[in-house]
């Protein structure tokens, strides 16, 4: 697969697979002439350079991440960096690419709360209202919260998938209405669904009593940020 990864430094060629400004380097999988995954490479201008360098993935298959990453890191140690990090979504257990590249876990970033549906909630909280669209936000269904808490409101045939984001502390109770809300969305406007799942930093106290209150458990699904150290 080495052979087809393609290195691209011009963001005209790269297209919507650069990142932004941020953005050094892509490294494209195209081994039947059409992009299969890719892996944008980011220079954070960290002082430290084990922080410096992060790998942005668009793939899910761990058979093109290896060549991928391993190109990435190719390019990072160049650059002078010392390590190269990356966020995958997984279960509990380590995925191929990580395995394969003797990565280290530096930890979990979030993890998947679920609840089966419909929840039977009544109305939260009055504050929380639907929001505008965001751009890029192609993917999102709806979002609703307030100006300080909110999710982003993904849908599949049978699940609902709330991202969370808040600009500010919050406290259980003002987390628990505004999943509430979420929820009595769900049941209101999007009937047949089975599920919702809900993301959770392992740090969020308040939001881990909110989805417990509403009877959310954590899955063995999560995301995990790995660091492969470069000699």
């Amino acid at each position: 697969m080495a052979n087809f990864v393609e290195c691209i430094t011009d963001p005209s060629r790269a297209g919507e697979l650069w990142c932004g400004d941020r953005t050094v380097a892509v490294f494209a999988a195209r081994p039947r002439e059409v992009v299969e995954g890719s892996v944008a490479l980011l220079d954070l201008g960290a002082p430290d350079a084990g922080l410096r360098f992060v790998a942005v993935l668009d793939c899910a298959e761990d058979e093109l991440l290896v060549p991928l990453l391993r190109e990435a890191a190719d390019a990072v140690r160049q650059a002078g960096g010392t390590a190269l990090r990356w966020i995958t979504e997984e279960a509990t257990s380590p995925g191929k690419a990580a395995v394969e590249l003797n990565a280290m876990e530096s930890g979990e970033v979030y993890r998947w709360w679920r609840r089966d549906l419909p929840a039977g909630v009544p109305v939260g909280d009055a504050a929380v209202r639907r929001l505008p669209a965001e751009d890029g936000d192609e993917d999102v269904a709806f979002r609703i919260g307030t100006d300080e808490a909110w999710y982003g409101v993904e849908l599949t045939d049978t699940r609902a998938r709330l991202v969370h984001n808040r600009e500010a502390d919050s406290t259980a109770d003002a987390l628990t209405a505004l999943t509430a809300a979420a929820l009595h969305a769900l049941d209101s406007d999007h009937p047949g669904l089975r599920a919702a799942e809900v993301n959770a930093a392992p740090d969020d106290e308040a939001l881990h009593a909110a989805l417990q209150r509403l009877g959310f458990t954590p899955t063995a699904e999560r995301a995990v940020e790995y660091t492969l150290p470069l000699a």
